[in-house]
């Protein structure tokens, strides 16, 4: 027999809430699945999309290079050396700083594999010699500062 009253709110049962267990969720997944949610690393996981920028760095860390050590044309040529020295100082600023920061980019490029092995031992000597040309900056503007007052 069954009665035709109003459905109530005691006749719904009431879903357990300690148990942890949501009464709608779905099985838990199996096999593939059950790893969608993982952390995922990414390294390796480019497609290599070209190569590095090894020639140009390495043309630039070249040419910031070799102005940095313009201002010592000031010993060579007196009348016109700290203009050249002046310039040769800006100009290796200019072109190391940008050199620095790309060289570096394109390193952890390669090393997260998004470009090829072809031209690591480029960048690899540009990042050297554009740090050191930072050093040789500071250097002989240290010495033209400190040595060339006579």
């Amino acid at each position: 027999m069954s009665s035709n009253r109003p459905l109530k709110i005691d006749d719904i049962k009431k879903p357990e809430l300690a148990e942890g267990a949501h009464p709608f969720a779905e099985e838990e997944p199996e096999g593939k699945q059950a790893d969608a949610h993982a952390p995922v690393d990414y390294r390796g996981a480019y497609e290599t999309a070209g190569k590095s920028n090894g020639v140009l760095l390495l043309s630039m860390a070249l040419t910031g290079f070799v102005a940095s050590a313009l201002p010592l044309s000031r010993y060579g040529w007196p009348e016109m050396g700290w203009q050249l020295g002046l310039f040769g100082w800006l100009v290796s600023w200019i072109i190391a700083l940008p050199a620095l920061v790309f060289a570096v980019n394109d390193l952890k490029a390669i090393r997260l594999g998004r470009y090829t092995d072809q031209g690591k031992w480029m960048v690899t000597l540009a990042f050297w010699l554009t740090l050191l040309t930072v050093v040789n900056s500071i250097a002989t503007v240290v010495v033209v500062l400190v040595f060339g007052a006579g």
